[in-house]
């Protein structure tokens, strides 16, 4: 049996609905990767070739080594997550200059049975300022980051372990991601 052809009838055959919506599923996709989306930091290529510069932040609180905790965790998750060279240096493409500027550690947040702290919340106060150093643009700044970390205290004097430094270094961590991911997907 042979088919004619007539007027108004298509020369293509109907398609099922499922690949119809999958053709146009591809079609849409295709056109959203012209749209100028794109991964953050690929603008500047990511820091590839350049040096960023993180000399120890600045102290103005009473706490024990802070500043170097922070500002080692963000020299790791910068080398981590970028690919600036890090240096500890204050010569560099791009300076990052910060400064601890409050501390806390002494605020219960829960109490046991007989009233006695049992963990407490530490807190940092910071101030960051990032600049391109051969046009001296700031890239970033931010003149009041606080993050917050809890530790627990041992209840009896024979299990006592000093958590604070370990909260601290939790603390740092956080600080670090957070600040390398503000300043990778500023605008």
């Amino acid at each position: 049996m042979v088919k004619m052809w007539m007027p108004g009838a298509s020369l293509i055959p109907p398609m099922p609905t499922t690949r119809l919506s999958a053709w146009i599923t591809l079609a849409v996709m295709l056109q959203l990767t012209g749209c100028g989306y794109r991964l953050a930091g690929t603008k500047t290529n990511n820091g590839a070739g350049r040096t960023i510069a993180v000399p120890t932040f600045i102290n103005k609180t009473t706490g024990y080594r802070i500043e170097q905790r922070i500002t080692e965790a963000v020299r790791k998750e910068l080398a981590r997550r970028t690919r600036y060279t890090v240096t500890s240096e204050s010569g560099g493409d791009v300076l990052v200059s910060g400064e601890v500027v409050g501390y806390n550690n002494t605020s219960p947040t829960v109490f046991n049975d007989q009233g006695r702290a049992s963990q407490y919340a530490i807190a940092v106060e910071l101030k960051i300022l990032v600049k391109d150093v051969a046009t001296g643009a700031e890239l970033f700044r931010n003149d009041s980051m606080t993050f917050r970390d809890s530790f627990q205290l041992s209840q009896t004097q024979a299990d006592f372990v000093l958590e604070d430094p370990a909260a601290m270094d939790r603390l740092a961590s956080r600080f670090a991601s957070s600040f390398v991911a503000s300043l990778l997907h500023r605008q």
